[in-house]
Protein backbone atom coordinates (compact mmCIF):
# COMPACT_ATOMS: atom_id res chain seq x y z
CA UNK A 1 0.00 0.00 0.00
CA UNK A 2 1.32 3.49 -0.48
CA UNK A 3 -0.06 6.99 0.28
CA UNK A 4 1.09 9.52 -1.80
CA UNK A 5 0.73 13.16 -0.05
CA UNK A 6 0.85 16.13 -2.74
CA UNK A 7 1.69 19.87 -0.71
CA UNK A 8 1.48 23.11 -2.45
CA UNK A 9 4.93 24.37 -2.59
CA UNK A 10 6.35 21.08 -1.28
CA UNK A 11 9.29 20.77 -3.61
CA UNK A 12 10.75 23.77 -2.71
CA UNK A 13 10.50 22.32 1.07
CA UNK A 14 12.09 19.13 0.05
CA UNK A 15 14.82 20.84 -2.04
CA UNK A 16 15.44 23.06 1.44
CA UNK A 17 15.92 19.77 3.16
CA UNK A 18 17.97 18.66 1.12
CA UNK A 19 20.06 21.35 0.79
CA UNK A 20 19.68 22.14 4.66
CA UNK A 21 22.67 23.12 6.55
CA UNK A 22 25.19 21.21 8.54
CA UNK A 23 23.96 23.51 11.91
CA UNK A 24 20.36 22.40 11.44
CA UNK A 25 21.80 18.31 11.12
CA UNK A 26 23.25 18.98 14.11
CA UNK A 27 20.71 20.80 16.13
CA UNK A 28 18.21 18.17 14.66
CA UNK A 29 20.89 15.29 15.68
CA UNK A 30 21.13 16.33 19.33
CA UNK A 31 17.00 17.10 19.30
CA UNK A 32 16.45 13.47 18.23
CA UNK A 33 18.89 12.15 20.76
CA UNK A 34 17.26 13.75 23.66
CA UNK A 35 13.84 12.64 22.53
CA UNK A 36 14.76 8.79 21.97
CA UNK A 37 16.57 9.20 25.63
CA UNK A 38 13.33 10.97 27.01
CA UNK A 39 10.87 8.72 25.12
CA UNK A 40 12.95 5.54 26.57
CA UNK A 41 13.04 6.50 29.93
CA UNK A 42 9.01 6.35 29.75
CA UNK A 43 8.70 3.27 28.71
CA UNK A 44 10.63 2.12 31.36
CA UNK A 45 7.94 4.13 33.76
CA UNK A 46 5.55 2.43 31.94
CA UNK A 47 7.13 -1.00 32.39
CA UNK A 48 8.01 -0.35 36.21
CA UNK A 49 4.38 -0.44 36.72
CA UNK A 50 2.68 2.31 35.72
CA UNK A 51 1.18 0.37 32.76
CA UNK A 52 3.11 -2.99 33.62
CA UNK A 53 4.62 -4.80 35.77
CA UNK A 54 7.75 -5.89 34.05
CA UNK A 55 8.75 -8.25 36.99
CA UNK A 56 11.07 -10.56 34.52
CA UNK A 57 12.89 -7.67 33.19
CA UNK A 58 12.64 -9.57 29.73
CA UNK A 59 10.47 -6.81 28.06
CA UNK A 60 12.98 -3.88 29.59
CA UNK A 61 15.86 -5.87 28.81
CA UNK A 62 13.75 -6.23 25.00
CA UNK A 63 14.22 -2.27 24.79
CA UNK A 64 15.53 -0.75 21.43
CA UNK A 65 16.76 2.33 21.19
CA UNK A 66 17.92 4.43 18.12
CA UNK A 67 18.52 8.34 16.76
CA UNK A 68 19.63 10.17 14.16
CA UNK A 69 19.36 13.42 12.21
CA UNK A 70 15.93 12.73 10.96
CA UNK A 71 14.28 10.42 13.36
CA UNK A 72 13.81 9.32 17.19
CA UNK A 73 13.14 5.41 17.72
CA UNK A 74 12.15 3.35 20.91
CA UNK A 75 10.85 -0.46 20.31
CA UNK A 76 10.86 -3.87 21.49
CA UNK A 77 12.57 -6.50 19.70
CA UNK A 78 9.42 -8.87 19.81
CA UNK A 79 11.59 -12.08 18.78
CA UNK A 80 12.99 -12.34 22.37
CA UNK A 81 9.74 -11.03 23.61
CA UNK A 82 6.85 -12.21 21.46
CA UNK A 83 4.05 -11.65 23.75
CA UNK A 84 4.67 -7.62 23.22
CA UNK A 85 2.21 -7.22 20.75
CA UNK A 86 -0.47 -8.59 23.03
CA UNK A 87 0.40 -6.39 26.00
CA UNK A 88 0.61 -3.19 23.45
CA UNK A 89 -2.56 -3.81 21.57
CA UNK A 90 -4.34 -6.30 23.67
CA UNK A 91 -5.05 -9.58 22.23
CA UNK A 92 -8.36 -12.25 22.39
CA UNK A 93 -7.02 -15.52 23.57
CA UNK A 94 -8.61 -18.35 22.54
CA UNK A 95 -9.29 -21.23 24.58
CA UNK A 96 -6.54 -23.87 25.09
CA UNK A 97 -5.69 -27.33 26.33
CA UNK A 98 -3.33 -27.81 28.59
CA UNK A 99 -1.80 -31.40 28.65
CA UNK A 100 1.01 -33.30 30.96
CA UNK A 101 4.22 -33.85 28.97
CA UNK A 102 6.60 -35.66 31.04
CA UNK A 103 5.08 -36.66 34.18
CA UNK A 104 1.63 -38.27 35.09
CA UNK A 105 -0.72 -35.71 36.02
CA UNK A 106 -0.93 -31.60 36.34
CA UNK A 107 -1.37 -30.84 39.70
CA UNK A 108 -2.81 -27.57 41.10
CA UNK A 109 -5.16 -26.32 43.97
CA UNK A 110 -8.79 -25.45 43.33
CA UNK A 111 -10.60 -24.37 46.42
CA UNK A 112 -7.56 -25.40 48.95
CA UNK A 113 -8.02 -28.44 47.52
CA UNK A 114 -5.03 -30.73 45.66
CA UNK A 115 -6.13 -31.76 42.18
CA UNK A 116 -4.49 -33.92 39.64
CA UNK A 117 -5.67 -33.93 35.84
CA UNK A 118 -4.28 -35.63 32.41
CA UNK A 119 -5.48 -32.03 30.89
CA UNK A 120 -6.98 -29.06 31.55
CA UNK A 121 -8.86 -26.41 29.47
CA UNK A 122 -7.95 -22.70 29.91
CA UNK A 123 -11.04 -20.91 28.88
CA UNK A 124 -10.89 -18.28 26.09
CA UNK A 125 -10.35 -14.75 27.80
CA UNK A 126 -9.71 -10.91 26.04
CA UNK A 127 -6.23 -9.19 26.95
CA UNK A 128 -7.09 -5.97 27.82
CA UNK A 129 -4.33 -3.32 25.50
CA UNK A 130 -1.37 -2.13 28.16
CA UNK A 131 0.22 0.67 25.80
CA UNK A 132 3.69 0.69 27.37
CA UNK A 133 4.91 2.11 23.96
CA UNK A 134 2.11 4.83 22.34
CA UNK A 135 1.60 5.94 25.77
CA UNK A 136 4.63 6.87 26.30
CA UNK A 137 4.80 8.59 23.20
CA UNK A 138 1.61 10.13 23.86
CA UNK A 139 2.66 11.68 26.82
CA UNK A 140 6.28 12.63 25.55
CA UNK A 141 4.63 14.18 22.35
CA UNK A 142 4.15 18.39 23.28
CA UNK A 143 8.18 18.04 25.10
CA UNK A 144 9.16 16.27 21.33
CA UNK A 145 7.69 19.30 19.39
CA UNK A 146 9.33 21.52 21.80
CA UNK A 147 12.51 20.40 21.07
CA UNK A 148 12.62 20.05 17.46
CA UNK A 149 11.22 23.40 17.21
CA UNK A 150 13.65 25.17 19.51
CA UNK A 151 16.50 22.92 17.49
CA UNK A 152 14.66 23.68 14.39
CA UNK A 153 14.93 27.87 15.43
CA UNK A 154 18.90 27.50 16.81
CA UNK A 155 19.98 26.49 14.09
CA UNK A 156 18.30 29.20 11.32
CA UNK A 157 19.05 31.82 13.95
CA UNK A 158 23.29 30.37 13.75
Amino acid sequence: MTILVNLAGGDALVAWFESRSAALDASLGIAFSGIADALYSRVLENLAGDVVDDRSGKLSAALTEASDTRSATVGIDSAAVPYAGALEFGASIPEQLIAIKNGKALAFAVGGSQVFAKHVTHPAFVLPPHSFLRSALADLAPDALTMLDDAVTEAMEA
